[in-house]
């Protein structure tokens, strides 16, 4: 093969590896930039919760019932007409647990994978 012909081989091979490429790196890059979205999206919905929380429990000395919890969220947030707070951004249900004295609670997402126990699991707890 001539140089020139090599030249345009190699030129032809990277262009097309770096096509082939770009469309999985794209997606790599958007997949990375959705779970970061939904990281902090529900760090911010958790953490308006647990400010709600605390001002009830500041001025009720009381904190809602665990079966009363989606009910005093759409109370609590009544101009949230975007998304249901009770579901996190990856679709489940929030996990709120009261300590036995009704006292402190703990507020979870089982983050992405759904599975309690694991390193992506989100929780606040308060007051």
């Amino acid at each position: 093969m001539n140089p020139l012909g090599a030249s345009a081989a190699l030129l032809i091979g990277s262009v097309s590896a770096l096509y082939l490429e770009v469309p999985e790196q794209m997606l790599t890059i958007y997949e990375e930039s959705l779970l970061a979205a939904q990281q902090v999206m529900t760090a911010g919905d958790m953490h308006s919760m647990s400010v709600m929380l605390g001002a009830r429990y500041i001025m009720d000395r009381n904190l809602p019932a665990e079966d009363q919890f989606e009910d005093w969220l759409r109370q609590a947030f009544q101009e949230n007409n975007i998304k249901d707070l009770a579901i996190d951004h990856w679709g489940r249900p929030y996990l709120y647990r009261l300590s036995d004295d009704r006292r402190t609670y703990q507020l979870s997402s089982l983050g992405p994978d759904g599975v309690a126990g694991t390193s992506d699991d989100m929780s606040i707890h308060g007051p």
